[in-house]
């Protein structure tokens, strides 16, 4: 599949930075900046951890690194993903204080990249949301509606994925 940073590039807009990736996850469609994914990739085989919190699903290898993967709808509490021909794996970075690291995060769908002009850019709500709001970083206006723009930091946090389970 195709590397998510050379997606955001193609576009007619030469700013990567108004770019994000869109995709479903529970029947709902999300963004993401698209210069945080470093790639998509088809879904594969994922090995367990045992004593993880149940949305960590484990790790798997992608391209020779052993990535740690997390359910996205398992993450916002709203069930299991239903693995189909058009599940995949997002392949984030995330920075733990000056440590570059990938996970991996389980989504129904990829819908496409495109750009979300700044000044369609909202602060999100408190309330209102299937999802927790410390997740929501910012809501985006794509084709006429409001759509979350997630906070992969907060979603992501490594020292609350890690936490085991006792």
């Amino acid at each position: 599949m195709k590397n998510a940073q050379e997606d955001a590039l193609e576009f007619g807009d030469s700013s990567a930075e108004n770019k994000y990736l869109l995709f479903l996850v529970g029947g709902v469609l999300y963004a993401i900046e698209a210069l945080k994914a470093s790639e998509i990739v088809e879904y594969t085989s994922i090995t367990k951890v045992p004593m993880m919190n149940s949305y960590v699903k484990g790790v798997t290898n992608i391209r020779g690194n052993i990535v740690p993967v997390i359910d996205l709808l398992k993450r916002f509490e709203l069930g299991d993903t239903q693995k189909s021909d058009k599940t995949s794996i997002v392949v984030v970075n995330y920075n733990k204080g000056e440590t570059p690291m990938q996970i991996g995060i389980i989504i129904d769908e990829v819908y496409e990249v495109d750009n979300i002009d700044p000044s369609d850019i909202k602060k999100a709500p408190e309330f209102g949301s299937k999802i927790n709001a410390k997740f929501i970083l910012n809501m985006g206006k794509y084709d006429k509606k409001y759509i979350p723009i997630l906070n992969t930091d907060t979603i992501l946090d490594v020292d609350e994925l890690s936490k085991l389970l006792v």
